[in-house]
């Protein structure tokens, strides 16, 4: 009997490990590397910026030695009149004759100034498909952030909605319990149960809403999370550093990667006029080709094998192209002055946007600060409230009001404080110093149960 009861517990051990790490919470930092290995959106953004490097070879290939292949197989038929003086095509005759060839071909640019502007065009190509990429992380990290408090928030919602709908039922009880024995109006209960029903819907919309957010959670990373780390309640939330909105504007006009991507765009356009302009200069080829092959000879009436050899210096110049060239050009001009209009509306907007980052965290720090000095104050209010209730100086109505403060403020709390972690990021990314380092710190924050 103690045999098999071991058998069991050895069994039964291992699975109860697997179970407790199958339902532990995850952190932000597990969901973040989930997100890296699963989300679609960074995903394509990697084979974009995969298929953008590309582009340099391509753009360099022109540049290098071209060999190419070359071969033909071909029937002609010749027809002769016989008034030539010629004693062998006097004759009227028709000929049928076959040919064959096999070569090969060699070419090499010795000076191609379009091949070569192409090809520093190529490269700036390139880095813009890596510069997409890096915003797509910093996008990653935002979206993964956001979707995380999200959850809590909606969690934090819930959990207010209940202990309120358990608070507001024990006023409706004991209002019912007032009213029997004659210390309190019939105006008075009915309040506690509209007070309790209305929490009762809140309750159901907080469920509700804790399910929207898991699901928009899910959609980033492939599966819905049982469980998440929570925040701190002891976490010391700190406040950005230094606390100088040109100093985050400065640094975002260095690194943010949306400005130094309408840079790049401009670059392009340019090198682009450059390009075309380039297309109206004289080219210079070597070409090397050999050839053999196999042609009838009417005259000796038989095959005849042949060997072509060619070595040769080829300059090509464009002197008139239907004014294609100067179209193409004007076009590319025309473009280059709508991409510098693009890069100083980009430069605005990242102006902007630093700012509104910068004034967003500083006030969300404030208001996190007055919203927890706010709680402390609802909590004794409350308290105070309910030894006012059972002295008989306060009302179950002023008890209802004190409970409704109470949990409006402690839902309020906890959403600034989600929103202030959310705007410093907003403000480093906007800042162009957004990295995974950042997700590291904020899961620092976290705790198991949110409070230890």
């Amino acid at each position: 009997m103690n045999q098999r009861l071991l058998v069991a517990v050895l069994l039964i051990a291992p699975l109860s490990l697997f179970s407790s790490i199958s339902f532990g919470a995850e952190s932000l930092a597990s969901i973040y590397q989930k997100a890296l290995e699963r989300d679609p959106e960074i995903a394509a953004a990697k084979f974009a910026m995969e298929a953008g490097q590309e582009q340099s070879s391509q753009g360099l290939s022109p540049l290098l030695p071209q060999l190419n292949l070359s071969g033909n197989i071909g029937r002609s038929h010749t027809k002769t009149e016989p008034d030539s003086s010629d004693p062998v095509l006097g004759k009227n005759r028709s000929i049928d004759s076959d040919s064959q060839s096999i070569g090969i071909i060699l070419s090499q640019n010795l000076f191609n100034a379009s091949n070569f502007k192409g090809y520093k065009q190529s490269k700036s190509a390139s880095k813009q498909t890596s510069i997409e990429y890096k915003i797509a992380e910093q996008s990653l990290i935002l979206r993964v952030a956001k979707s995380y408090f999200d959850v809590l928030s909606a969690q934090e919602n819930l959990s207010v909605a209940q202990s309120q709908t358990r608070a507001f039922l024990e006023s409706l009880e004991r209002a019912k319990l007032t009213f029997k024995v004659g210390t309190a109006t019939k105006t008075d209960k009915l309040e506690a149960q509209a007070r309790y029903d209305l929490a009762r819907a809140d309750e159901i919309s907080a469920s509700n809403q804790l399910s929207i957010a898991k699901q928009a959670l899910a959609s980033i990373i492939g599966e819905s999370p049982d469980n998440l780390l929570a925040l701190n309640k002891q976490a010391t939330l700190s406040m950005i550093t230094p606390e100088d909105m040109q100093y985050w504007v400065d640094l975002a006009m260095k690194n943010n990667f949306q400005l130094e991507l309408s840079q790049s765009g401009l670059e392009i356009s340019s090198q682009e006029v450059s390009k075309l302009k380039s297309d109206r200069l004289p080219t210079l080829d070597f070409v090397a080709s050999a050839s053999k092959g196999k042609q009838y000879d009417f005259r000796s009436d038989s095959d005849a094998d042949t060997t072509n050899y060619k070595v040769a210096i080829e300059l090509k110049m464009p002197l008139y192209t239907g004014g294609l060239m100067s179209s193409r050009i004007r076009e590319a001009e025309h473009l280059r002055s709508q991409q510098q209009q693009n890069q100083i509306t980009s430069q605005r907007q990242v102006i902007l946007q630093t700012q509104q980052a910068f004034l967003t965290a500083m006030n969300g720090k404030q208001q996190t600060d007055a919203l927890k000095q706010a709680l402390v104050s609802s909590e004794s209010a409350l308290q105070a409230t309910r030894k006012g209730v059972e002295v008989g100086v306060r009302t179950n109505l002023d008890l209802l009001d004190a409970q409704q403060q109470f949990f409006a403020t402690e839902r309020d709390y906890s959403f600034a404080k989600y929103n202030y972690l959310l705007s410093v990021l907003d403000l480093k990314a906007a800042a162009g110093i957004l990295s995974d380092k950042d997700v590291e710190q904020l899961n620092n924050l976290l705790s198991a149960a949110g409070n230890s």
